[in-house]
């Protein structure tokens, strides 16, 4: 039975209950509300700490660098998902917006959102009296891909865009076209790359003349549909699987309360699950939670390391041994075609060389024998008495 290990000794006793997928009764594969919140707790309390004396050992910097200690505080937290085999599916590799229960993005959060040409109708729409005041206070910029590609061209405008604002949007119809232009300097970290939304909802859009296109048609959604779009956004976290055995997903922040992670991570397992993992639970090998540079803590471990009972075997594997395969008879080819690169002369010499090293293990065996029969010998002549009496 596996148990729950936390960060330090001091918050041990926080997590001494056993974690186990054995339930009383129903399915064994399903969270323990209990365990998630203890793991949370020790989680939560060992990052705080450790900002605390990292705020005490930047009490001698100058004001700059506490500022930028200070951006640091709120620092995510992760639920970390590892599957027993990999994750083949490319259809579902896409990022995915999953909604939370509570929000891990600041109410005072600074948007720039990336909009399709022309921007002045998605600034229209944003600046008009039907789009709420609160979410219009929240989008500070608007910026079409023309204007995007003209004013921040050079490395150095890209990284100065990415400091002025705290999140970022992107029309979903124009998301390959700003992710090329952007590069790295967004794409290469997961903290400010550029939500998905649809900027055309709320609007009619016709399917035949959509299909009939190739180009995206260009249609405004309505003020009520985008801002819709946007608060969804900003009560969701973006899951963003590789084709791998390991996932990472942001479910909170070190300001919530060990409730509130609980009541993420229990949404986000249920959604990553039962949607974009194949086979569901039974391709799980644990869940854990985790902050940037913490250990992982566990809050769910498979029992077996198999997906399909049909591949555990009754009796021991007898297949064939290494030297029976193909790697043989590819080895043999090679040092064939290796034989027939060389020459007369260098051939001839290969040759003696393997037939005096055949010759010399020839030998080895025949004295091997001779050595045995004299031994034997000896040891007969050695008995004065018969061993079988006449």
């Amino acid at each position: 039975m596996a148990r729950s290990r936390s960060v330090t000794k001091k918050e041990a006793k926080t997590a001494d209950a056993p974690l186990t997928t054995k339930v009383a009764n129903g399915t064994p594969y399903q969270l323990d509300p209990a365990q998630v919140e203890r793991a949370a707790k020790a989680l939560v309390s060992h990052m705080k700490k450790h900002v605390e004396e990292k705020d005490e050992q930047a009490a001698v910097k100058n004001l700059a660098d506490d500022e930028d200690e200070a951006e640091d505080n709120d620092q995510p937290i992760f639920l970390s998902v590892s599957t027993k085999k990999h994750v083949s599916n490319t259809n579902r590799l896409k990022p995915t917006k999953i909604r939370l229960p509570h929000s891990i993005i600041p109410t005072d959060v600074r948007i720039c959102i990336f909009t399709k040409d022309p921007q002045r109708a998605y600034k229209d729409l944003v600046a008009s009296d039907a789009f709420p005041v609160t979410l219009r206070e929240k989008v500070v910029r608007v910026l079409g891909v023309e204007k995007l590609k003209k004013r921040y061209k050079s490395f150095e405008q890209k990284r100065a865009l990415l400091a002025e604002f705290d999140l970022f949007m992107v029309d979903d119809r124009v998301i390959n076209i700003v992710a090329e232009f952007l590069g790295k300097t967004f794409y290469q970290s997961k903290a400010k790359r550029p939500i998905p939304i649809r900027l055309t909802a709320g609007a009619y859009i016709d399917k035949t003349a959509k299909k009939a296109s190739k180009e995206p048609q260009n249609v405004v959604g309505t003020p009520q549909g985008v801002a819709k779009e946007i608060e969804a956004a900003l009560t969701s976290t973006y899951l963003s699987m590789s084709a791998s055995a390991n996932t990472s997903i942001r479910i909170g922040t070190l300001s919530m309360t060990p409730q509130q992670l609980t009541e993420n991570t229990s949404a986000v397992v249920t959604e990553v699950i039962s949607k974009h993992i194949e086979q569901g639970w039974r391709n799980i090998r644990s869940l854990h939670l985790k902050g940037p540079a913490t250990k992982a803590l566990p809050i769910w471990l498979a029992d077996e390391l198999w997906t399909d009972e049909a591949q555990v075997l009754d009796q021991p594997y007898h297949g064939k041994s290494l030297g029976a395969g193909k790697s043989t008879e590819r080895k043999r080819k090679w040092e064939d075609w290796e034989e027939e690169m060389l020459d007369d002369e260098e051939f001839a010499a290969k040759k003696a060389k393997r037939d005096a090293k055949k010759a010399q293990t020839s030998q080895k065996k025949s004295i091997s024998k001779e050595k045995r029969k004299a031994l034997k010998d000896a040891a007969l002549s050695s008995v004065q008495t018969p061993l079988i009496a006449s």
